[in-house]
Order: C-alpha cells, then sequence, then structure tokens
C-alpha cells in the first residue's frame, strides 16, 4: 500500500512528500516480505532460518529492510505473537577477522567493547546477546562478506553460524551478489542460507508498480504512462524496484517544480534524470564487476 497524496500550496513541502521513503506492493518485494516473515517465524527453534535478500545495488534492499524494521516496531509483522521481535542489526565489517566481528555486535548494541583477545570478545557478545535475547539478527551489507575468504573468512562465517544456532535467532542477510559468492565458499553457510533474488520486475509488472507509485504522489494532474514512456523508464532502470522508485519520485519532484504537475515524456528524457539513472546502473555493473573477480 502507499501514503494518500496531501496537496501543500507550498511545492518544497510536496516535493519533502515526493521524496520520503515509501512502500509500494508489486510482486517482488510481496514475496520477499512474506519470505522474510516466515523466516523471522522460526525464531527460537534449534535451528532458525538464515534468509539472504541479494541484488543489484538499488534494487530495493533498503526499502524492504525499513518495511521489515517498521512492521517490527508497530507488531505488525508476525499478528498474533505473543511478543514483539526483538531485533538487532549489524553490519558485517569488511575485515575477515573474528574480534572485528565481536567488536560489531558489541558497538551496534551501544556496548562496552572490552580489550582483550577473541575469547574475551566472545564472552562479552554471549552474555549481551543472553541478555537482550534477540529473535532477529539482521546482517546488514553483507556483501562485505565477500572478503571472508580463506581460513579466517571461514572462521568469521562460522561464528556467525554459531551464534545464531546458539541463541536461537533468525538471520536475514542483505546484501549484493558479492554475498552469494562468499556463502558459496562454505559448504555448510551454503546448506544453511536460503537465498531470495531481489529480481527485475518483469514489464507488465514494472507498469503497475510504477503507475501505482505515481498516483501516491502529491502531483495535481494525474500522469498517463504512455507506451514510448513506460520503454524508456524501463530501459533507465533496468526494470529494478529501488531504481524505478527512484525514478518515479525525482519525475515527480520535477514535475512540481517545473509546474507541470505530471510527470511527462520530456521529464523522463531530461540530461539531469537521464544521468542520475546512468550512475544506479553503473553501480551495480560495478558490483557485478568485483563478484566475479573476487570468484576468479
Amino acid at each position: 500500500m502507499t501514503d494518500i497524496p496531501v496537496l501543500h500550496d507550498d511545492p518544497w513541502s510536496r516535493v519533502t512528500l515526493i521524496l520520503k521513503d515509501r512502500w509500494a506492493s508489486n510482486p517482488v518485494s510481496d514475496e520477499a516480505f512474506t519470505r522474510a516473515r516466515l523466516a523471522a517465524a522460526t525464531a527460537g527453534r534449534l535451528r532458525p532460518k538464515a534468509l539472504l535478500f541479494w541484488g543489484v545495488p538499488n534494487a530495493g534492499k533498503t526499502a524492504l529492510k525499513l518495511k521489515l524494521l517498521r512492521e517490527i516496531s508497530q507488531r505488525t509483522f508476525l499478528p498474533g505473537s505473543p511478543k514483539p521481535l526483538v531485533v538487532l542489526m549489524v553490519e558485517a565489517p569488511v575485515e575477515a577477522d573474528e574480534a572485528r566481528l565481536y567488536e560489531a555486535i558489541l558497538q551496534a548494541g551501544h556496548q562496552y567493547v572490552p580489550s582483550g583477545n577473541v575469547r574475551t570478545l566472545l564472552r562479552a557478545v554471549s552474555a549481551y546477546l543472553d541478555e537482550l535475547r534477540p529473535d532477529v539478527l539482521i546482517l546488514d551489507e553483507a556483501g562485505n562478506l565477500n572478503a571472508y575468504v580463506g581460513a579466517r573468512g571461514n572462521v568469521c562465517l562460522n561464528a556467525i553460524r554459531r551464534l545464531c544456532n546458539v541463541h536461537r535467532m533468525a538471520l536475514l542477510g542483505f546484501g549484493t551478489a558479492a554475498a552469494m559468492t562468499a556463502l558459496q565458499g562454505d559448504e555448510q553457510l551454503e546448506n544453511r542460507f536460503e537465498t531470495f533474488e531481489l529480481r527485475p520486475l518483469a514489464p507488465p509488472e514494472f507498469r503497475e508498480f510504477v503507475e501505482l507509485l505515481t498516483r501516491a504522489m502529491p502531483l495535481r494532474h494525474p500522469t498517463s504512462w504512455s507506451v514510448s514512456m513506460l520503454e524508456h523508464a524501463y530501459e533507465l532502470t533496468n526494470g529494478y524496484v529501488g531504481r524505478a522508485a527512484y525514478l518515479v519520485q525525482e519525475a515527480c519532484a520535477q514535475a512540481v517544480l517545473s509546474g507541470s504537475e505530471q510527470i511527462t515524456e520530456a521529464i523522463l528524457k531530461s540530461g539531469e534524470l537521464s544521468n542520475s539513472l546512468a550512475v544506479l546502473r553503473h553501480a551495480g555493473a560495478r558490483a557485478g564487476r568485483r563478484t566475479r573477480r573476487s570468484a576468479i
């Protein structure tokens, strides 16, 4: 679902509304959200599920993560759950170092990080998790796991798996294809993790998504998406949810500031919008090249 458009006389008030984070239903994100719910529901079991959401940059990972956190805070993520879900979000360190992993967990929880060896840090992490009793561990920037190669990398990956098993936490990871490469290097982790690709929307799905999102925007005139506009938008975004949302938001902001009050073909073909989307596409291409090099 999307927010109901609110019209203000001040154009910048409407631009602020346009650029806010929002969720718009689509087949890819909706299925991903359902899979996350199913994984979170296994918290507390002997072997909770671990699920990796992966895709190119701007495929929709951030919107999905924000949706999860919002629904969890509102207790609508798992209706009927006897207690609110406790979530710990940690950014995967870029170094394949077990001590750095434990430090990242303590820092994410705003805990004191003791000086000492790995055993000292592990005891601190275990004590913190025993007290917090998290249901879900969200591992952000899971693409950093691509650096976890060799013996040191395997130690770190197994430390993540061990912590989730001991403390019975469901694990939700968010990353690029680089995260997939890391998991495929460890047979136990590859078997443990379920994966979900945030794939591009098919053209009919894409049309529904951009039309739904556009209707939620505070524009004074409705936008009529012509075939040529849709084809150009799809070419700019490659059909990815995050890029499509960016395109609609930026185009709507330009529509307000230009006075057209609707998305037009001229706005979609403007140099500013095309250049911004090109940067996002090139970021995805660079991420793919880094993954392929690491796999060689």
